[in-house]
């Protein structure tokens, strides 16, 4: 059960640091790019620990692919958590589980239970209602306008998420299982050098805030996934999954409104309720199906 838990503590971890870096006005590619040395370091050390040492060359190009969607997918991230929020943003991200439902169907004919099709469409209803309901409410003392482009960053990053969630199941389908955390060092390698180039070509400075966030931010992405992994290993996915789901989306929610005084109109409520609900049926579907 700890690992169930620490894995939902990285998660939130995550939005938290980013939400906290947005605050104090950090330029997020420094942050990033720290962010993706630290977990690409370690990734490195327990694929050696573990003995994992061999890297298929599918893996390898599934992994530099992985990266870029990851570094998309962080940047969007960030972004959405300054324009619509973090309890927000979380529903965005974890509706996007949809995306490779319906690609399972299409590319490895795949037929999806009766759970995972009422969750994916009440998961399409959350976001539509997310996307009609948003608001941003600022932080006393903040003078800054309503953010008009809200909607715009949670449907990319609902695409982008799904994207990046659609790469985990071609390795799962398609590459050795026993290649995961050379996959997921390949994946943060790319991801920082892609960074890096995008930091060079910027020329932005690396502060001391800049590294001790991004520092935090790497360690909780990598445990984001290894907990992940540690949890099925002695729990079953009926379990995990569902708990993840609710955990992850009610506990972001409950930091965005309390922390961060976030204001949310019936519309959201409504979306994050239904977005609990449809990650529940989907998971608890693949549990059965699976």
């Amino acid at each position: 059960m700890h690992f169930l838990l620490l894995k939902i503590a990285s998660s939130v971890g995550m939005g938290l640091v980013l939400k906290h870096a947005d605050a104090r006005g950090l330029p997020r590619l420094p942050v990033i790019r720290v962010n993706y040395a630290v977990a690409a370091v370690l990734a490195f050390f327990g694929a050696l620990a573990l003995r994992q040492t061999h890297l298929s060359l599918g893996t390898g190009l599934l992994g530099a692919v992985t990266g870029a969607l990851f570094v998309a997918g962080l940047l969007c991230w960030s972004k959405t958590i300054e324009a619509a929020g973090l309890a927000l943003s979380v529903v965005a991200m974890r509706t996007a589980i949809v995306v490779p439902v319906f690609l399972s169907v299409l590319l490895w004919r795949e037929r999806p239970t009766a759970l995972e099709l009422a969750g994916s469409g009440v998961a399409l209803a959350a976001l539509g209602l997310v996307l009609a309901g948003v608001v941003r409410r600022a932080a006393p003392g903040d003078a800054r306008p309503h953010r008009g482009n809200a909607p715009f960053w949670l449907a990319a990053l609902f695409v982008v998420d799904g994207l990046v969630v659609t790469a985990a199941q071609v390795f799962r389908q398609e590459l050795p299982q026993d290649e995961n955390l050379p996959f997921q060092a390949i994946i943060f390698t790319s991801a920082f050098v892609l960074t890096s180039l995008l930091y060079w070509l910027r020329r932005q400075q690396v502060s001391r805030d800049a590294l001790r966030f991004g520092g935090v931010l790497g360690a909780a992405n990598l445990g984001n996934y290894l907990f992940l992994v540690l949890a099925l290993s002695v729990l079953p996915g009926v379990v995990v999954y569902p708990v993840i789901a609710a955990g992850e989306v009610g506990l972001m929610a409950v930091a965005g409104i309390f922390i961060w005084r976030e204001r949310l109109r019936p519309l959201s409520w409504a979306g994050i309720a239904l977005a609990v609900l449809a990650l529940v049926l989907i998971q608890l579907g693949r549990a059965s199906g699976g």
